[in-house]
C-alpha cells in the first residue's frame, strides 16, 4: 500500500540525509507541475527518527576524499550516489551506524564528466569489488514505472546519513516520510510545509517509492539543500532514472534490471529480489547481514515477471579434461578436471564433480568449470559432474573412467607388508602411528595427514581438500584435489 500525502501526519517523525558539499541552491528555471495537496505540519517531522537495524538495507554511507555522503546498492555490484561528493577513494558502508558499519572496498568510482554544479546532472557511481548478494537490492524506477508512479504529491521515503540538529548528528542512518513538489523531468524537490527532509550528510542518498507489490524503488539522488544549515527547509533530488542510464552505458553493468536501456520491459534474472520491508521495523543484525530482510521475488509492474519464463531445460554438463577412455601412462597422472556446463539462459551454471562416488566440496559457478590441482595414482576412476542452474534445475554429466598405470609403486599402510594396515608396523588399530604410516594418529613424517608407501616408494604427503584411498589391484592410489569453491551468485528469497 502507497501512503497518499495526506496521510502522512499519522506517522511517527524522521530525519536523515548526508553531507551535502554544495552551496545552498536557489532553484530557478525549472518548472513545476502543480501544488500537491499539504499534510499539516508537525513540529518533529523534519528532526527525522533512526533507523531500526537493517531497517534500509541498501542505504549505504560513501566515505572517503574529505566527505560523508549516502548511496544507495542498485545493483549487486553498484552503489549509485551524487557527482559532488567526488569519486578518489570511496569506501562503501553497510550498516546503520559507526558501531555496525561493515566497510566495503570499490573497483572504482566515477562522477559525471557532465556534472556542472546543476541537480540534474548530479550523479555518480562506485563498482564494488565483490557483488553484494548478503542484502537485497533497491533498483531505480524506469520505463514505465516513472509514469506510473512519479509526479507532484507522490510519498517519498528519504533515508540517509546526515545531519539532523543543525550541523550535528552526522553518521547515523535516519528516515523520514515526505513528498514531491516541483517535479519535472530532471529533479524535484523534497520535504517542507512541516514533512521530513533532508541535510548535509544525506547528499547522494535516495528518495524511496514504494510500488503497489510492496518493493522500494529509487527516484531521487539527494542534491542540494534550500537553506546553509539543517532545517525544515525543501531539498533538491536529481532523477534517478536519467543517472541509471548513464551508468549503465559507462559502466557495461545491465543496471536497469527490469529494462532495456530505452525503458521497454525487459526483465532478467535480477528483476526480483528487492527490499520491501517496513520502513520502522529490524530486520536482523549486520553482523549476520541482516538474515530477516525481506524482498520481493519478482517484479511485474510492466509485464511478465522473469519467473514466468523460467527456464525448464536443465544445464547440460560434459566432463572434457580427462575423456572417457584415457589411459595415463604415468603415475602420478597430474591434471586440472575440466567441466563445460551450458544452461539456455546463458546463466552461469554450479558445478560439483563426483569422484569415485564421492561428490566433492567445492564449486565452480564458470563454464569451463576448472578443477585444478587433481593427482591420480595407480587405478581406475569413474568421474562425474553434477550442475544446478539459476531455477534449480539439476543434471550431470555421462561419467567419464579412465586408468592410471605406470611404474605403479605398491601403496599400503607403511609397515612393509604390502597389505592396507593402520601405519604402525603391526596389523592393530593405528592408535600409536609407524614411522611412516597413515594411522590414527599418523606417522612421524606427516604428523595427522601423512600418507605412506611401502618397500622405500615416494612418500608423497597431499594438502587438499579431499583424498580417496582408491585400492587397486595394482596397488594403491590416492587422489588430492586443490580446489577453490566459486558458487553462483544466487538471489535472496
Amino acid at each position: 500500500m502507497r501512503l497518499r500525502p495526506t496521510q502522512l501526519h499519522k506517522l511517527s517523525s524522521v530525519a536523515f540525509l548526508s553531507f551535502l558539499l554544495l552551496p545552498v541552491a536557489a532553484h530557478a528555471g525549472e518548472p513545476e507541475i502543480g501544488t500537491p495537496d499539504q499534510p499539516p505540519p508537525n513540529p518533529h517531522v523534519w528532526n527525522g527518527a533512526e533507523t531500526e537495524p537493517c531497517a534500509w538495507p541498501s542505504v549505504v554511507k560513501v566515505t572517503g576524499g574529505g566527505s560523508l555522503c549516502t548511496g544507495s546498492l542498485i545493483h549487486p555490484r553498484v552503489v549509485m550516489y551524487a557527482a559532488h561528493c567526488g569519486a578518489e577513494g570511496k569506501t562503501i558502508g553497510f550498516g546503520d551506524s559507526d558501531n555496525s558499519t561493515k566497510n566495503k572496498s570499490t573497483e572504482y568510482c566515477k562522477t559525471n564528466p557532465s556534472y556542472n554544479g546543476g541537480q540534474s546532472s548530479d550523479w555518480a557511481y562506485c563498482v564494488l569489488n565483490e557483488p553484494m548478494t548478503d542484502v537485497p537490492i533497491t533498483p531505480v524506477g524506469f520505463g514505465c514505472e516513472v509514469g506510473q508512479y512519479y509526479g507532484n504529491g507522490e510519498t517519498v521515503a528519504v533515508v540517509g546519513f546526515g545531519n539532523n540538529d543543525g550541523d550535528d548528528g552526522a553518521g547515523r542512518k535516519r528516515w523520514g516520510w515526505t513528498y514531491i513538489s516541483n517535479a519535472s523531468n530532471g529533479r524535484f524537490d523534497v520535504g517542507g510545509q512541516g514533512t521530513e527532509t533532508i541535510c548535509s550528510g544525506d547528499s547522494g542518498g535516495p528518495a524511496f517509492i514504494r510500488y503497489d507489490d510492496g518493493s522500494w524503488h529509487v527516484y531521487g539522488i539527494a542534491s542540494t539543500k534550500n537553506d546553509n544549515t539543517c532545517s525544515a527547509a525543501k531539498g533538491t533530488h536529481s532523477m534517478a532514472a536519467n543517472a541509471v542510464k548513464w551508468i549503465e552505458q559507462d559502466s557495461g553493468i545491465d543496471v536497469t534490471v527490469c529494462h532495456d536501456i530505452n525503458g521497454n520491459w525487459e526483465p532478467g534474472p535480477l528483476c526480483g529480489n528487492f527490499f520491501d520491508g517496513e520502513p520502522g521495523l529490524s530486520y536482523g543484525s549486520w553482523n549476520t547481514w541482516c538474515e530477516d530482510a525481506t524482498a520481493l521475488e519478482w517484479s511485474a509492474t510492466c509485464g511478465s515477471d522473469f519467473g514466468e519464463t523460467a527456464e525448464l531445460n536443465p544445464p547440460v554438463l560434459e566432463v572434457v579434461v580427462p575423456f572417457d577412455g584415457e589411459i595415463f601412462d604415468a603415475e602420478p597422472a597430474m591434471f586440472d578436471i575440466t567441466v563445460t556446463a551450458e544452461d539456455d539462459s546463458g546463466l552461469p551454471v554450479d558445478v560439483q564433480i563426483e569422484i569415485e562416488g564421492m561428490l566433492q566440496g567445492a564449486v565452480v559457478s564458470e563454464s569451463p568449470a576448472v578443477f585444478a590441482g587433481a593427482v591420480f595414482y595407480c587405478g581406475e576412476y569413474t568421474i562425474l559432474a553434477h550442475g544446478t542452474d539459476f531455477w534449480g534445475n539439476v543434471s550431470q554429466s555421462e561419467p567419464v573412467t579412465f586408468t592410471v598405470e605406470g611404474d605403479c609403486m605398491d601403496m599400503g599402510d607403511g609397515d612393509g607388508d604390502g597389505d592396507p594396515g593402520d601405519g604402525d608396523g603391526d596389523p592393530g588399530d593405528g592408535d600409536s602411528g609407524g614411522e611412516t604410516g597413515a594411522g590414527d594418529a599418523g606417522g612421524e613424517e606427516f604428523g595427522d595427514t601423512g600418507f605412506g608407501a611401502d618397500d622405500g616408494g615416494t612418500i608423497t604427503q597431499l594438502t587438499c581438500s579431499c583424498e580417496i584411498d582408491r585400492r587397486a589391484p595394482a596397488g594403491g592410489a590416492w587422489l588430492g584435489l586443490g580446489l577453490l569453491g566459486l558458487g553462483l551468485l544466487r538471489r535472496r528469497r
